[in-house]
């Protein structure tokens, strides 16, 4: 373990300071966790002033990693659900045993798409969760794949994916080197920059104004981004691709397409302006709600600037969510932004997944349709609102779901329409949920199988090394040794998995780090003289997320190469940098040699067949009236996790809906006062917010709130921070359709005084 503690003979039970990221958000920024050792306590938490990318900085989320690890309404062990609805626990080979045969009985009965599974948002920060879904995966064989994505950045997947040949090969803004940065549906100072990973990203933006640049926020709402940006745009939600089209217009319309270099390598400009061609400013400007002058004026400035455009949830989660991420990556291309000095660069990951000469995955789709309305699986994602069809009877009959597990998430809360997953679970006749709480989703579990907490095991910032502003790589250790019959995430993934497929996990385990190194060393890679046998023998740990990592870093850009005279990176020196590394700012010109195939297609079919629909829709959107709900981010919030944390929970209510004076004095609605909400699906009652923030015609409500059920053990959560769920008014039949993510901005709905 990494940590700072004093020397004698009461070295052993002295307070002593634990370096490791924060595991909360993408930001994973650096702390100083004091703890009493022998008490099992931590005393306090700071900013890491020694971490090269947070150099201090830490927000009030950094709590919960000390909360969540002292909660006590924290599971521990298993649960299983007796026939009256209580609760017993179960010793781990019971338990694990106990799915495993249910799991399997019902493949083995009905067919592998008998079961499916649902994957949260939390997995993402736990490298063991990511590393070790595949055994219990492909043990199931199931195509009915469900997770958190389809409510957040898929259309951005889906995008890269067809124009790059990698979904996720996210390019990132130059902040530190930008002189001109918009930021569309994001706000990034409650975020601390999504896909954007930058720790402070309040001084980070402040800097580029500062230094002569620009701030400029697109987006229905003026967030807490919008505030200390030089400038904001309003505009309509759910209008952002007729907006960027528009950008794309003038753009070829003044002569401002220069994508230098990019052209040698890029297919689809000319493309790209026959398809711009009619979408004029003018033409959009009652659609978008934004002046046709000022989207010019715009792009001429940002055209006469070193700029990068972003653009983040807002534009993911609405009608054409994959139109318009691929028009803000587009747009970085038109103007030779991407791949440039203060443009869209791309991370080099220490586990080197954008090296080159990485295997392609090819784009596929509609291997699977959903039996009650056919809606195709999208690289192996099915809409996640689309669960509960798929598991009632009435829906899906003899081809229903009967299995299925969730991994760390709340569906109840998180996904379109909970009200009715939440009476399809009850129609399954198994469902095992791996999580530490006794949630709104896992209350219709017939088993609960919790793992360790971060503060009980180590962890490496897999995911968000390829989303930082700047190249790093952080290992945490644990701070505390978990109690004797806990089990950590990647054990109970790896254990259910083999148990369904018979095999003891050991085994399965060595199968994979061999598999893995059979393709990164030996002839034609960049350890040519080294076998796998010979590899399998130097890495440092027996089993778990970190030996996988520890070959992967080896292997990477900034590795060893598993040759012991050589400084280059490797677990032990990994392991022995207790502030983690800093690797240095985002490289320029790494395309095309980056790119897993040989040129950008800057207009790919399966996007583009959507402009259709867009175009459809147009005269519409111009005609429409009534309010439209859209979300928001808060800096004590990550989704539903945090609610039950007294740190985090404390304060006024937080779920309130914010809406315009105007909208408000039409309606005879003040602020503090309960208002009812309707859409299509359901209605909720929340406390209003009259503000000027938000543009007319549109509302805000939070994510991830609701925790009014019964049956849960969130004591917090229901009494300082219960809020109404925005999920409920999300309607599960209105899909952005090439990526199949829900709408969750833009949602038409009712809003009157109780």
């Amino acid at each position: 373990m990494t940590e700072r503690a004093p020397t004698g003979s009461s070295a052993a039970s002295a307070p002593r300071i634990v370096h490791r990221a924060c595991p909360t958000c993408e930001a994973s920024c650096g702390l100083d966790v004091e703890i009493d050792p022998k008490a099992r306590r931590v005393l306090r938490i700071e900013g890491d002033r020694e971490d090269q990318r947070s150099q201090g900085y830490l927000c009030p989320k950094a709590y919960a990693m000390k909360e969540i690890y002292e909660d006590p309404e924290r599971l521990k062990r298993p649960l299983r659900k007796r026939p009256d609805g209580s609760w017993e626990e179960l010793d781990w080979d019971t338990a694990l045993d106990y799915a495993a045969g249910r799991l399997k009985a019902i493949k083995e009965k009905h067919g592998a798409n008998a079961n499916g599974f649902y994957i949260g948002n939390p997995t993402g920060h736990n490298v063991g969760g990511q590393l070790y879904l595949p055994p219990l995966l492909n043990a199931l064989g199931t195509q009915r794949s469900f997770s958190a994505g389809t409510m957040d950045q898929f259309p951005q997947n889906v995008a890269l994916h067809t124009m790059l040949g990698e979904p996720w090969m996210f390019p990132i803004p130059d902040l530190e080197r930008t002189e001109f940065f918009v930021c569309m549906g994001g706000n990034p100072l409650v975020s601390q920059g999504s896909l954007m990973s930058g720790p402070n990203i309040k001084k980070r933006l402040r800097a580029i104004v500062d230094r002569g640049g620009r701030v400029v926020t697109i987006d229905p709402r003026r967030t807490e981004t919008a505030e200390i940006a030089t400038d904001h745009v309003f505009i309509k939600p759910g209008s952002d691709a007729y907006f960027l089209l528009s950008v794309c217009q003038i753009l070829f319309a003044e002569g401002l397409v220069r994508p230098g270099r990019l052209a040698d390598f890029t297919d689809g400009i000319d493309r790209v302006r026959d398809l711009a061609a009619r979408y004029s400013p003018e033409r959009v400007a009652d659609a978008t709600g934004i002046a046709p002058e000022t989207t010019r004026r715009l792009v001429r400035d940002f055209c006469a600037a070193k700029g990068a455009w972003y653009g983040r949830i807002g534009l993911c989660t609405q009608e054409f969510g994959t139109l318009a991420s691929w028009l803000v990556y587009v747009v970085n291309v038109l103007t030779g932004r991407l791949d440039a000095e203060g443009g869209m660069l791309f991370p080099r990951p220490a586990t080197g997944r954008s090296e080159p000469g990485r295997p392609v995955e090819p784009f596929v789709y509609g291997r699977y349709k959903t039996v009650a309305r056919g809606i195709p699986e999208v690289s192996g994602q099915i809409p996640c609102g689309l669960m509960a069809e798929e598991m009632e009877e009435a829906s899906a009959g003899e081809q229903r779901m009967r299995g299925f597990i969730t991994v760390m998430g709340n569906p109840v809360l998180s996904a379109p329409n909970g009200e009715r997953l939440a009476a399809a679970m009850d129609e399954l006749e198994f469902m095992v949920s791996l999580d530490i709480y006794l949630n709104e989703t896992t209350r219709h579990a017939d088993l609960i199988l919790p793992s360790t907490v971060q503060m009980e095991h180590e962890n490496y910032d897999f995911l968000f090394e390829t989303t930082s502003v700047r190249n790093f790589a952080r290992w945490s250790p644990a701070v505390f040794q978990p109690e004797a019959d806990q089990r950590d995430h990647w054990r109970i993934l790896i254990e259910l998995g083999a148990r369904i497929a018979g095999a003891p996990w050991e085994v399965v385990d060595d199968l994979m780090i061999k598999g893995l190194l059979a393709m990164v060393v030996g002839p034609g890679t960049r350890c040519p003289n080294v076998t796998p046998e010979e590899a399998f023998e130097k890495l440092e740990d027996r089993h778990g997320p970190m030996r996988m990592i520890g070959a992967l870093i080896r292997v990477g850009p900034y590795g060893d190469h598993f040759d012991e005279k050589s400084d280059g990176l490797n677990l032990r020196r990994l392991r022995e940098a207790e502030h983690g590394l800093d690797l240095g700012p985002l490289d320029a010109n790494r395309l095309p040699a980056a790119l897993p195939i040989p040129r950008i297609q800057l207009a790919p079919d399966y996007v583009v067949a959507d402009l259709d629909r867009l175009e459809r829709a147009l005269g519409e959107r111009s005609r429409k009236n009534g309010l439209v709900l859209v979300g928001r981010r808060q800096i004590r919030n990550m989704n539903s996790w945090l609610h039950n944390l007294p740190a985090l929970a404390k304060g006024p209510n937080r779920c309130t809906l914010i809406l315009n004076p105007e909208d408000a004095k039409a309606r005879g609605l003040e602020s503090g006062k309960l208002v009812r909400v309707r859409s299509r699906v359901g209605e909720i009652e929340v406390e209003c917010v009259v503000s000027d923030e938000m543009m007319p015609g549109v509302v805000s409500l939070p994510h991830g709130y609701g925790h009014t059920l019964s049956g849960t053990r969130l004591s917090v959560a229901k009494k300082k921070q219960p809020g109404a769920c925005a999920n409920y008014l999300t309607d599960e039949l209105a899909l952005d359709v090439p990526s199949g993510t829900h709408v969750a901005n833009g949602i038409p709905v009712e809003v009157r005084a109780l």
